[in-house]
């Protein structure tokens, strides 16, 4: 594969003399041609210039998928600073909390649960994360505003001189095994030869528009954008992940293909009239953010009636595909595995004792090439998942099928995925560390229908309870003081209560024991 070495910028050019007016995005009923969308993300980018932003800056991106999203994400790379994508589910503060772990000097924002809830929390997320009022900008300051077209050019031009296709210009929040979230940063380098390898694995199969049904927070979100748009075809977007919302874009607009996660899809199939409204058109259904079983992907597509379901399988880290199914592969292969390596890159696996092993051994997957990101923010490599050689180890565990299939098996690491978004068991048990009377904690992920995993929390009382109707209400306090502390998909489907937790011979908590007694409890409950 022939490697791209250019900025988001030039990408942006090369769209436009590529497709000229032919339709980009499409949201809400508005509709840019990559000819618009090119003169409005570099009129943006001249605002933010003129405005008294700097290359090298660091601008937040907090709101709901928008055609205004993106124009701001062009706007500031563009402006050679470096786009800083914010989850528009959290909490105001926290959300300041890691704009400030970053340095941001600037933060434009959309519409979100909280700014819906109270027009003031830009101003709060702005103070919390030290940010200047006067940088603190709805999208919509990005295009209210008209340059000069020499000034324009000029702006760019100089801001051009300074970026670089292997800068950092994107910051996405991943999270590891601890509490403290990691600040991944990626290049223009990293995303575009990433979409590029997977429309090379997928051009084949693709259609003339897809729905983009994945949060452009997300780096799988952001790579689905790039993928398509880089070979002309027409983006949609959902500000929100509501199935009947994307039901009735799919069917209105008659769009061919669709990316999400496992959890949308499933919704979708219990909507009424779903085999007339989806899953008599739908082309191809591109599925990540977590592990789909063999037997629910062989429903889905029984479910979506010809609809090709392809799994990818990736990392923040990578940009984030490492690998992702074709269609042309045969259903036995598709549920059981996640596809062929992307053109390009050296996927490996590797074993402490052994080092590299051979063909169809189980190991932990690691990865070199141009997808890898450039680091954590903040960390040396040396403390990121590189070795000394350059290996990327994801922390996971699969082996290889045949030349390029890679079957995944399990996670060396504790993270529970639900819906698509990462969460530390680590950050969930400090919260709940905190709240009087709760002695031990450990919080564990459970397998889910819908979301894929749910988050369980096991907890030591201090007192003893005297009945199920007091454990009830202890645990309905302890869900309120959580909504204090945490963002809302992070907080336990169930509390349930223990004496004591299991023990290893070396004195530390029995996970596998602890997972057992946890099964029986699970028994008969209801998923919130």
């Amino acid at each position: 594969m022939e490697l791209y070495e250019g900025t988001f910028l030039m990408r942006l050019r090369d769209w436009r003399e590529q497709y000229r007016d032919k339709p980009a995005l499409c949201c809400e009923n508005k509709v840019l041609s990559f000819r618009t969308l090119q003169e409005q993300a570099e009129q943006a980018a001249a605002v933010l210039l003129k405005n008294g932003f700097k290359a090298g800056e660091k601008a937040v991106l907090w709101g709901y998928n928008s055609i205004e999203w993106i124009i701001a994400f062009l706007a500031v790379t563009a402006a050679g600073g470096t786009a800083v994508l914010m989850n528009y589910g959290i909490r105001v503060k926290e959300a300041g909390a890691l704009a400030k772990m970053v340095g941001a000097q600037w933060l434009l924002y959309g519409t979100t649960a909280a700014t819906m809830h109270d027009p003031s929390a830009p101003e709060t997320f702005a103070a919390a994360a030290g940010i200047a009022t006067a940088h603190c900008q709805p999208f919509s300051f990005l295009q209210e505003r008209s340059i000069d077209s020499a000034e324009q050019s000029a702006l760019l031009h100089a801001a051009a001189m300074m970026t670089h296709p292997h800068d950092s210009q994107v910051i996405i929040y991943t999270t590891g095994t601890t509490a403290e979230p990691k600040a991944v940063q990626l290049s223009a380098y990293s995303i575009l030869n990433d979409a590029n390898g997977c429309y090379i694995m997928l051009q084949q199969d693709i259609g003339d528009s897809i729905c983009n049904a994945l949060p452009l927070f997300h780096s799988y979100g952001l790579l689905i954008l790039f993928a398509y748009l880089s070979c002309g075809r027409t983006v949609y977007l959902v500000p929100l992940l509501k199935p009947d919302k994307i039901a009735a874009l799919l069917h209105d607009h008659v769009i061919d293909d669709m990316a999400s996660v496992g959890t949308i899809y499933e919704m979708l199939t219990r909507l009424p009239h779903f085999s007339e409204t989806v899953a008599s058109h739908l082309n191809i259904g591109i599925v990540g953010g977590g592990f789909t079983s063999p037997t629910e992907m062989m429903r889905l597509e029984q479910f979506f009636q010809g609809t090709k379901i392809l799994c990818g399988y990736g990392q923040t880290e990578c940009s984030p595909v490492i690998s992702v199914e074709r269609a042309d592969d045969p259903l036995s292969l598709r549920a059981h595995a996640v596809g062929h390596i992307l053109p390009g890159l050296d996927v490996r696996i590797w074993d402490e004792q052994k080092g590299f092993v051979r063909q169809g051994e189980t190991g932990e997957i690691v990865v070199k090439g141009y997808c890898t990101m450039n680091g954590y923010y903040g960390r040396s490599r040396q403390e990121g998942p590189f070795d000394q050689d350059g290996w990327l180890h994801t922390g996971d565990i699969g082996r290889m099928i045949g030349e390029d299939v890679l079957q995944l098996t399990g996670r060396l690491k504790e993270i529970i995925v639900r819906c698509g978004e990462n969460i530390s068991p680590t950050e969930v048990e400090q919260a709940l560390l905190s709240i009087k009377n709760i002695r031990s904690a450990k919080v564990l992920g459970w397998p889910h229908p819908i979301w894929g995993e749910s988050i369980e929390a096991c907890i030591v009382w201090e007192q003893p309870l005297i009945s199920s109707q007091e454990e009830t209400q202890i645990a309905e306090d302890i869900l309120r003081q959580l909504r204090q502390k945490l963002s809302s998909y992070k907080l336990p489907s169930h509390i349930f209560f223990f004496e004591h937790f299991p023990l290893t011979t070396g004195g530390k908590t029995d996970r596998r024991a602890l997972l057992l007694q946890l099964e029986q409890r699970m028994t008969g409950c209801f998923h919130r």
